[in-house]
């Protein structure tokens, strides 16, 4: 397992959590992301200088600059492609942080290097901080110090052997499964999705599968993302992909450029659908942006306002799904709901504009490669009879 930390200033802290973690049997690992020097209190594997370099910066010149935000993403960076190496030649069953608030970034810069279901912990004096953005999607375990980390005391040597204990213990556990499953597959839903998400999931629960939700409000594509690129998932059913709409407007649910890509990087079937690609998410109505105050909006909750996309963004949003699709190297399909691509984007409903889902489709249709099968289905995206599609056409290509 991985141990890392600055050793420089914080070299009896690592010394503790070392010997308790080699008390306990485990073969450790420990990359020094201190800049001020080594320690011989314990042995580094990884010193900070093949830190800095791998960061792309001399460790003297990082010296040299006296620049602390600076010296913190060299090391930082450096010493998430060591970690990347080390995963990538199965040498990670765990990894374990400790620090303030440079050594937590570094950490946890880090961490993000490694898969889910690998354990990681992170002591530090900001866990109880808002870290979301640090610790991204990724399965990290947060303890706080509640002293700082400056030598050893009755609180510290009580956490940092309890964080040892901790991440041991969740190395050596055996996963207990209620049955055998076929396989994993990952769903995207929303609100203006749900009918038709519950109904997939029957059926290929119905069928052995074990099936993973995620909420389309950002966090939850960017989730399935990144687990779908650890290998979590046998498939993906992508029924709603509004997050690339949120990020092309400015929207509060974006995902990111990365969106819809995961699946076509490593080659697992994925079934696509434009699901709620008519909507932009924004706060309460009072938070829209100046430039769309006068387009349509629908208030979903209040603190929930929906703005109908156009039928120029559609038609960039076509080509972006199409371009993303394109590179896949598994099997596609694109499913396009003729009824409308959400709920309230159906027949009779606030969002129906049948005109622009047809240059959304014309657009997703002269873009694609002849790779990518295009299904057209005669329904709205939000019923049982557009789901037992979806999950036939999945079923064919897992087949």
């Amino acid at each position: 397992m991985v141990m890392i930390g600055c050793f420089d200033t914080k070299e009896v802290d690592f010394e503790y959590l070392y010997a308790c973690l080699v008390q306990k049997g485990v073969e450790v690992i420990s990359i020094n992301t201190g800049v001020f020097g080594e320690t011989d209190l314990f042995p580094v594997n990884y010193s900070a200088e093949k830190v800095a370099l791998n960061g792309g910066t001399k460790l003297s010149e990082i010296r040299k600059n006296k620049d602390r935000g600076s010296a913190i993403d060299i090391m930082g960076k450096g010493a998430e492609k060591i970690v990347t190496d080390l995963v990538i030649k199965g040498k990670v069953s765990g990894i374990i942080g400790m620090g303030g608030g440079g050594g937590t970034f570094i950490a946890l810069k880090a961490m993000t290097a490694v898969p889910f279901g690998i354990p990681k912990i992170c002591l530090s004096t900001l866990a109880t901080k808002d870290l979301s953005q640090k610790v991204g999607v990724k399965d990290i375990v947060l303890i706080p110090t509640i002293v700082d980390v400056t030598g050893l005391n009755k609180i510290s040597t009580v956490l940092i052997s309890q964080a040892a204990g901790a991440l041991c213990g969740m190395m050596s556990t055996t996963i207990q499964r209620s049955q055998e499953v076929k396989g994993s597959i990952a769903i995207s839903v929303f609100g203006n999705t749900t009918i038709a998400a519950d109904a997939c999931t029957r059926v290929l629960k119905s069928k052995g599968y074990d099936v993973l939700a995620f909420h389309s409000v950002g966090s939850g594509g960017a989730a399935m993302e990144t687990l779908t690129v650890d290998g979590v998932f046998d498939a993906i059913l992508d029924l709603t992909t509004t997050e690339l709409a949120d990020e092309l407007c400015g929207g509060i649910c974006s995902s990111g450029t990365d969106r819809l890509t995961a699946a076509g990087k490593i080659g697992i079937p994925q079934v696509v659908v434009p699901g709620c690609i008519d909507m932009v998410n924004f706060g309460p109505l009072k938070t829209v942006p100046e430039e769309y105050k006068d387009r349509q909006l629908f208030s979903w909750a209040p603190d929930v306002t929906l703005m109908r996309t156009n039928a120029e963004e559609n038609k960039v949003l076509g080509k972006i799904i199409a371009e993303k699709l394109n590179s896949s190297k598994g099997p596609v399909t694109i499913l396009l709901p003729l009824g409308g691509v959400s709920k309230i984007g159906g027949i009779g409903e606030i969002f129906y504009a049948p005109h622009i889902d047809t240059v959304l489709f014309d657009s997703i249709r002269e873009n694609c490669k002849e790779s990518v099968k295009i299904v057209e289905v005669n329904a709205n995206v939000n019923t049982v009879l557009f789901a037992e599609r979806a999950v036939q056409q999945l079923l064919e290509l897992l087949a």
